[in-house]
């Protein structure tokens, strides 16, 4: 009995589940780029319906007006929570060509009210958005985000941040195993990846393309994460209902920013290495001589500072934006009392904190670096973290 069980399941489940292959390696892993009239493959991942407003919104003031455009693939991540729920939506799946995309548009035969919206954008907007769906348990989720990116050769994977604005303002964790998602696409990603704490941009619903009027602020210490954030910025700039902000911020003491040791005494300093500075100095040539100069409605600032209050002063001088562009690792000190998210680095760790009241989104841009050292595999399961978990058991309806 055992051996028929095995014949006629094993050529079921090799039809319904195809496993992920490796794509070729593929040339656009970033977002700052010599051909800036190519392809941006955008792979943006959501937890539930509550991500998506924001998440469009994004997408929409970030299609620029470049030749080839912009193409999103949509990931939906979803946690495997019964093994006979899941082989039915694969199966599900398998049949309509695409996760759950349903082809005849028809809301009765069960068309997720998640791509609903997407499907809403794709046909008011120049955007190719593609669908997806990952289901997987919380602890290997990150190796489907990160096998989706390569196959499709993404340049950009966007994360949800862990936590959730409440009502008060503040931000509450999706839970423990959300935040360490995020922690492992980072170490692990093929390419650039960015975390977007969502406080409402552009409000609770999707906007159409006319509507779209929003301030970007742009904060530059410099590194090689502050130029793909600059290069992502420039990219906004380019739709005409954005006006982009952008702040430089040079260190009194040359090149070096003070850091204050962890244990509260003496202090530490950062080192830029020369050729850092000499990209730096190129980038923001660049981006003054081609954007700058050709978009009237880009205001660029020189913030000279020399302390982290000094610092902390120039960001709430900018006053209200929308949202705020940073890098996650620039040479700078640590600017929150308490890190509680280092993935953030440190000015997106501040930003996002309770020590900074706004009601402001935040996009934190790691940029893919080929001469990084690999991983290891092994350091996927150490992370330990002082916040507590607070799991959220159904994110769709967030």
């Amino acid at each position: 009995m055992a051996l028929v069980t095995t014949f006629l399941t094993t050529p079921i489940v090799m039809a319904i589940y195809k496993p992920a292959r490796r794509s070729a390696p593929y040339k656009h892993r970033t977002i700052q780029r010599n051909d800036t009239d190519s392809e941006l493959r955008v792979l943006a991942c959501f937890h539930g319906s509550r991500n998506i407003p924001t998440m469009i919104n994004l997408i929409e003031s970030s299609r620029g007006i470049r030749r080839r455009g912009i193409t999103v693939y949509a990931m939906h991540l979803m946690e495997l929570s019964e093994r006979s729920s899941a082989i039915f939506m694969v199966h599900k799946a398998r049949l309509n060509g695409l996760p759950f995309w349903n082809r005849k548009g028809d809301s009765d035969n069960g068309a997720d009210h998640l791509v609903i919206a997407f499907q809403a954008y794709q046909q008011l907007s120049n955007v190719s958005v593609r669908p997806m769906i990952a289901i997987s348990d919380l602890e290997t989720m990150h190796e489907d985000i990160i096998t989706s990116a390569d196959q499709k050769r993404a340049a950009f994977i966007l994360l949800p941040f862990h936590k959730l604005q409440q009502i008060d303002g503040s931000m509450e964790s999706i839970g423990h195993a959300y935040h360490l998602i995020n922690r492992r696409v980072l170490r692990r990603a093929p390419c650039s990846v960015g975390i977007l704490v969502d406080r409402g941009l552009g409000g609770a619903a999707q906007v159409v393309a006319s509507e779209v009027s929003y301030t970007v602020a742009t904060l530059f210490f410099g590194g090689r994460d502050d130029r793909e954030a600059l290069a992502y910025a420039a990219r906004m700039a380019e739709h005409p209902g954005i006006q982009l902000i952008v702040v430089r911020f040079i260190p009194q003491t040359g090149n070096l920013f003070p850091e204050r040791s962890r244990d509260g005494g003496g202090s530490v300093t950062i080192t830029v290495d020369a050729n850092e500075i000499s990209a730096d100095d190129a980038c923001i040539t660049e981006f003054r001589d081609k954007v700058l100069a050709s978009n009237e409605s880009i205001k660029y600032d020189d913030k000279a500072v020399g302390s982290r209050a000094e610092i902390i002063a120039a960001i709430k001088s900018i006053g209200r934006c929308n949202l705020f562009l940073a890098g996650q690792a620039p040479p700078t000190m640590v600017l929150s009392e308490k890190a509680d998210s280092p993935e953030l680095g440190p000015v997106g760790n501040y930003l996002a904190s309770s020590e900074f009241s706004t009601t402001t989104s935040v996009l934190v841009i790691k940029q893919h670096d080929p001469t990084a050292d690999p991983p290891d595999p092994e350091d996927d399961g150490t992370e330990i973290y002082d916040e507590p978990d607070t799991p959220t058991t159904d994110l769709s309806r967030h």
